[in-house]
C-alpha cells in the first residue's frame, strides 16, 4: 500500500485550513515515499502525480466546490493507494481514504454556508461511511463527530493544528500599543458583536482591531460600530498578510474572541505565541485548547455575561504581568508534533504503510515517532 497525499484544494491565500493541509503534506512527504496531488503552482512538493485547475482551491471565489467536485470524479483511480486529504474534500480515486473534517460549523450555522451546510448534510455521510477513518483537529471536533454521524469514536483520530515557532514569536523591540485584536471574522458565529456590546468596558482606553473582516458580516459589524458612536475606536482590516498579522498579535495589548463555536481555534495561540495576553468565549474548544494557560495567560468569559467581560478587560490593566507563568498550550501544539500524530494515526489506520517510511522514520517503526 501507498500512501497519496490529497493537497489540491490549498489556495494561493492564507488559511487556516491551507496553513493545516500545507504542514500535513510536508511532514508526510519527509515521513513517507508517497505521492501528491497538488493544485498548479504549488511549488515544494515532489512526487506530484495530479495537479488540479487552481480556479478549483479554497479561496478561488463561488463555485470553486462545485468545480473541484466534478473535476474529482473525472480522473483516474489510483490502485493499491490510501489516500489522505487534510480537508474534507474527497477525492474518490483510491482503494481507501482518509479525510480530515476539522469542525461541523456549517452544520451549526446553516444560514451562514448553505452550500456547506448540504454537503455536510447530505454528501458528508455518504463519503464517511466509505473511509477507512476520518481525522480531526481536537477532542471537541471528534465529539462532534461522533455525536451527529454516529461515526465509531476508535475511527477518528485527533490530529491538532500546530503554531510554527519561528514566525509566531514576542519581539521585545515591539512596545505593546493600546488596541485589542480580533482575527478571523469573516462570519457571524465569530460574534464580534459581543465585544461590541461591551464597548463601554474597553472604548475609554483601547481601539478595537478587527482584521480579516470582509463581506456581509463587515457590513453588519460597520453599521453596528457607526449606530453605537464607535466609528473613531473600531478599525477593520479586510485581508491581513503573515508579517502584518505577526506585528499585530506583537503588539496589541490583548487578543480577544468572542466565538460562539470553533472546532480548534488558531489565532488564540498565535496570539499567545506572540506573547498577548487572550481574553476568550467560554466554548468546548477554548477549554480544550487553552486550558493549561488559563488563569495566567488565557481567561475565559462566559457569553452574555456583562460583569465578566469587564473584569477581564479591567485586569489588562494591571500593573506588570499577572499572567506570568504557567505552562503554555504552544508547548504541546506546535506542527512538529502534529506531523508526529499524523505518521502514527496512518499507520495505525494502515499499517502496510510501514514499507514506504524513509530512513530515520523507518527505524522509529513500533516505537515513539
Amino acid at each position: 500500500m501507498r500512501l497519496l497525499v490529497n493537497v489540491s484544494s490549498i489556495g494561493t491565500r492564507s488559511t487556516g485550513m491551507g496553513v493545516y493541509a500545507t504542514h500535513c503534506a510536508k511532514a508526510l512527504t519527509a515521513a513517507f515515499d508517497c505521492d501528491v496531488v497538488a493544485p498548479e503552482g504549488a511549488d515544494g512538493f515532489d512526487h506530484v502525480v495530479l495537479r488540479a485547475p487552481a480556479s478549483h482551491s479554497l479561496g478561488a471565489g463561488r463555485g470553486a466546490a462545485v468545480k473541484r467536485w466534478v473535476w474529482g470524479k473525472r480522473q483516474q483511480h489510483f490502485t493499491g493507494r490510501l489516500l489522505y486529504s487534510p480537508t474534507h474534500h474527497s477525492l474518490r480515486k483510491a482503494d481507501a481514504e482518509v479525510i480530515t473534517v476539522h469542525d461541523l460549523i456549517a452544520l451549526r450555522f446553516r444560514r451562514q454556508h448553505p452550500l456547506q451546510y448540504l454537503y455536510f448534510h447530505r454528501q458528508l455521510p455518504k463519503e464517511l461511511r466509505r473511509c477507512a477513518a476520518v481525522f480531526t483537529v481536537s477532542e471537541t471536533s471528534r465529539q462532534d463527530i461522533y455525536e451527529h454521524y454516529r461515526y465509531p469514536l476508535d475511527r477518528i483520530h485527533v490530529v491538532p493544528n500546530g503554531v510554527d515557532r519561528n514566525v509566531f514569536k514576542p519581539a521585545p523591540e515591539r512596545a505593546r500599543k493600546p488596541f485589542l485584536l480580533v482575527v478571523g471574522a469573516a462570519w457571524p458565529h465569530k460574534n464580534v458583536e459581543e465585544i461590541l456590546r461591551h464597548a463601554r468596558a474597553w472604548s475609554d482606553r483601547y481601539q478595537l482591531v478587527v482584521a480579516s473582516c470582509r463581506g456581509t458580516y463587515r457590513s453588519v459589524l460597520t453599521d453596528m460600530v457607526r449606530d453605537a458612536g464607535l466609528a473613531e475606536r473600531v478599525r477593520f482590516i479586510e485581508y491581513v498578510s503573515l508579517p502584518a498579522l505577526v506585528e499585530l498579535y506583537q503588539t496589541c495589548a490583548a487578543f480577544v474572541t468572542a466565538s460562539r463555536w470553533e472546532g480548534f481555534g488558531i489565532p488564540p495561540i498565535e496570539a499567545m505565541a506572540c506573547g498577548a495576553p487572550v481574553l476568550a468565549s467560554d466554548i468546548p474548544a477554548h477549554r480544550e485548547v487553552l486550558g493549561s494557560a488559563l488563569g495566567t495567560r488565557a481567561r475565559l468569559i462566559r457569553l452574555g455575561d456583562s460583569a465578566g467581560w469587564e473584569r477581564a478587560f479591567a485586569e489588562l490593566d494591571v500593573p506588570g504581568d499577572a499572567r506570568a507563568g504557567g505552562h503554555s498550550p504552544i508547548d504541546r501544539y506546535s506542527w512538529a508534533n502534529a506531523g508526529r500524530t499524523l505518521v502514527r494515526a496512518l499507520l495505525h489506520v494502515e499499517p502496510r504503510l510501514a514499507t514506504n517510511l524513509k530512513g530515520r522514520f523507518a527505524d522509529h517503526v513500533g516505537q515513539s515517532l
